[in-house]
């Protein structure tokens, strides 16, 4: 099939060869007129020698002769008239200065050209490569999301998005795709940046559990929120720069807010570190990139580059540190189901030992209604139940050993216990399995 092709692609080839050959043969045509000119000249003076007359009878013999100066000023009048026949007519060697001249010129024309052209093409392919990495990562992000079922990996594709357009529109790139509305205007970016913060927001307190350790941060970053699209809307009315500015101050401090929350979570959870780590640079170039520059403030002279790269060291250190935190939680999760039977099997066994005191309980009271005790024989029945010695009852009857058991006999005697005793012996004689069963 490819050989079919071949004949064409051949004519094509030579069609374009021809083409070139006869421009640089145009190029050079004027040249090569010139070279003949002179040389049919001299070739017709060789020919054509006569004796040289004498100036004054030229003069006389022909009376239409003309002086140097008057020809040269001829010469000037018809070329003027005829701009074709001067340029062949008037070749000198001033002629060949101006011309080296021009040829120096256009070279340094295309010098700067050229290197322009080198600097442009080696700016496209670092921006090619950091746009193709950015939405690399927020692919693997959103495949994450669908294969473990986390929403962080869904917010944080959000938020990159977002700071990936910002970018996008601080490099004036969205009139390469169409968009020429967008241009990179004050108020424009304070937009771009105020959905920024929104989704960054959004990712940090999902990311941090903020609803569990600080559900109020919402009261603080909401005014903040709205706030900033009143101010945008003032600026967009009034053009503005500082009201552009001041969008712009107001939505980092949204973002900022949830970076102190990291800061507080710092030693409480490992994940919270890397959250800190990732976006402390990033934070602090784009308040003096957005803010302090817009200012007129040069605190640490951060240009797109210095963000571009932040940002990409943010974004590898949190893609890996939502798997962390994914995998922290679960053992969370599972450390919290072991701690909840524990506590289940606790409440068990002491839900047992309550009902059987419940059950000691129940039986002591109808003890006391039955044989009818008084307060001390009471005391002294649950202290026996409880199984203390007779020291301690009679330190907290305050009387004395020899009367605990004076009234441990007296109530033994009261509720019979001698009587049961026997009775039980009895039912055992008569069913000899009674233990067993």
């Amino acid at each position: 099939m490819r050989l079919r092709f071949l004949p064409l692609a051949l004519c094509l080839l030579c069609i374009f060869s021809v083409k070139s050959v006869m421009a640089f043969s145009e190029n050079n045509t004027s040249l090569i007129s010139l070279k003949s000119f002179d040389f049919k000249a001299v070739s017709l003076k060789v020919k054509d020698e006569k004796p040289i007359k004498d100036l004054s009878k030229i003069k006389q013999e022909n009376t239409s002769y003309q002086s140097p100066k008057t020809s040269v000023a001829y010469h000037n009048v018809t070329s003027a008239q005829n701009p074709k026949i001067s340029y062949y007519e008037e070749f000198s060697y001033k002629n060949d200065e101006l011309i080296s001249g021009g040829n120096t010129r256009i070279s340094e024309k295309n010098e700067v050209i050229a290197s322009s052209g080198t600097q442009n093409t080696a700016e496209s392919f670092k921006n090619g490569m950091y746009y193709g990495f950015a939405l690399m990562v927020i692919l693997l992000n959103l495949v994450c999301y669908f294969l473990f079922d986390e929403k962080v990996f869904l917010r944080y594709s959000l938020a990159l998005t977002g700071i990936i357009a910002t970018f996008f529109l601080s490099d004036g790139l969205f009139t390469l795709i169409g968009l020429e509305a967008l241009q990179s205007t004050e108020v424009v970016q304070a937009i771009f940046l105020l959905t920024t913060a929104a989704l960054s927001a959004w990712f940090a307190s999902k990311y941090l559990n903020l609803a569990e350790f600080y559900p109020k941060i919402r009261w603080v970053a909401s005014p903040l929120l709205g706030t900033t699209i009143i101010i945008i809307a003032l600026a967009w009315v009034t053009e503005s720069h500082l009201l552009a500015t001041l969008a712009n101050t107001v939505s980092l401090g949204i973002i900022a807010t949830y970076f102190m929350a990291g800061v507080f979570l710092f030693s409480k959870k490992n994940y919270a570190k890397f959250y800190v780590i990732a976006t402390a640079i990033p934070v602090l170039f784009a308040i003096d990139f957005f803010v302090l520059k817009n200012f007129g403030f040069n605190f640490l002279a951060t240009e797109t580059a210095h963000l571009k790269a932040a940002t990409l060291v943010e974004m590898l250190v949190l893609t890996y540190a939502i798997m962390y935190r994914m995998r922290a939680i679960k053992e969370e999760s599972q450390l919290r189901q072991t701690e909840l039977r524990i506590f289940l099997k606790r409440q068990e066994v002491m839900t047992r030992k309550n009902a059987a005191k419940l059950m000691e309980d129940v039986y002591l009271e109808n003890l006391i209604m039955h044989y009818d005790l008084d307060g001390l024989e009471i005391k002294l029945l649950q202290y026996i139940s409880e199984g203390k010695e007779n020291s301690k009852i009679a330190r907290k009857l305050k009387t004395t050993e020899a009367e605990i058991e004076h009234l441990t006999t007296e109530l033994y005697h009261k509720l019979e216990i001698s009587e049961h005793i026997q009775e039980d012996y009895l039912m055992v004689d008569n069913q000899p399995d009674y233990i067993y069963n």
